[in-house]
């Protein structure tokens, strides 16, 4: 029984990141997010149910569209097996599964937007901050808010090394979790960059995805301890 409903929890996880690489997809694209329905990008043949089964599909198209054979972003599937890890970890380990589901759900759609576009659009922040607000959840810490917008600002000001998508997210964090959890996800995020640096070379570094590994890293040795 236990095991069917850790298969389910993995699932729904994996089927909610399917959801949100779409959104990402589409967003950085410019199109809807209601129409047209799933399709192939470049034949344009719209999919069956059975091609748009988390976990099971790629694996079953052998990466490949079912009509013209095109390869299908290895992105997709690993985004989809991203979730259901995710969606484990947070039902064995979160004290309020709504809020630390709805913060990585942001997250994950957030950190997909930066590595497409290096941007963190307010339509989507604002809202998702402002609902992580309204849920229940430990005291707000606006001192570390306002510490943290002071010195990443004037760091991104003089530096360039952080865009200002990176300063509000930290800030809200901050917000959330207090000037030290904040500043233990900074540095896992900061590492985790420097590590990642040789795949982009002279390239922008899009820091969003590493700052929700940093997260999630400070979560979970949060969670051990």
């Amino acid at each position: 029984m236990l095991l069917l409903l850790y298969t389910l929890i993995i699932y729904f996880g994996a089927s909610l990141a399917s959801g949100l690489f779409l959104c990402a997809e589409r967003l950085t694209a410019g199109q809807s997010l209601i129409k047209p329905k799933s399709h192939c990008t470049v034949c344009q043949h719209p999919l069956c149910w059975w091609q748009l089964l988390p976990l099971i599909s790629y694996p079953l198209l052998r990466g490949h569209c079912y009509y013209c054979a095109t390869p299908i972003p290895l992105a997709a599937w690993v985004s989809e097996i991203i979730g259901g890890f995710l969606g484990l970890f947070i039902w064995l380990t979160a004290a309020a599964p709504s809020f630390t589901g709805l913060l990585f759900a942001g997250l994950f759609l957030f950190s997909w937007i930066d590595i497409k576009q290096r941007i963190l659009l307010p339509v989507l922040f604002w809202p998702w901050l402002i609902t992580l607000l309204l849920l229940p959840h430990e005291p707000l810490h606006l001192t570390a808010m306002l510490l943290l917008v002071s010195g990443l600002g004037l760091f991104a000001h003089f530096s360039r090394g952080l865009g200002s998508g990176d300063v509000q997210l930290l800030a809200g964090i901050g917000l959330l979790y207090g000037f030290n959890s904040t500043i233990q996800m900074l540095l896992f995020a900061c590492l985790l960059a420097i590590g990642g640096h040789a795949f982009y070379q002279h390239k922008t570094i899009p820091f969003i995805p590493y700052l929700s590994l940093g997260i999630w890293l400070q979560q979970l040795f949060t969670f051990l301890h």
